[in-house]
C-alpha cells in the first residue's frame, strides 16, 4: 500500500475517533449521567458537579465519573461488535471464519 493510502487511512480513523469520542460523550451524558445522578443528590444538574465532602476536603468525582462511565460504554460497544466485525472483515483480502 502506498504512503498516500496509509495517510488517508490514518486520517479517516482519526476523524471517526473524534466521531465517536463525542457520540460515546453524548450517550453517557444523556442517558446514563440521569440516573447517576438520581443516585447522587448533591448533583444539582449534571453528574460533572457530583462532589464528595471529606471533613476540610472537597472531592470533585463527578468528571472521573464521566469519564468511567465513557470508557464503559466504548468498552461495552466494542464487546458487542468486534465479533462481527471479525467475521466480515476481510484479513490480508480473506474472510475469517
Amino acid at each position: 500500500m502506498s504512503t498516500t493510502g496509509v495517510i488517508t487511512q490514518f486520517a479517516v480513523a482519526f476523524y471517526i475517533g473524534a466521531a465517536l469520542k463525542d457520540f460515546f460523550g453524548s450517550i453517557s451524558r444523556d442517558l446514563i449521567a440521569p440516573f447517576v445522578a438520581a443516585i447522587f443528590p448533591t448533583a444539582q444538574q449534571s453528574v460533572e458537579k457530583i462532589t464528595i465532602q471529606l471533613g476540610p476536603v472537597k472531592l470533585n468525582i463527578g468528571d472521573a465519573i464521566g469519564a468511567t462511565i465513557n470508557l464503559a460504554v466504548a468498552y461495552l460497544v466494542v464487546y458487542l461488535t468486534l465479533p462481527y466485525i471479525r467475521e466480515y472483515a476481510p484479513m490480508g483480502g480473506v474472510r475469517m471464519k
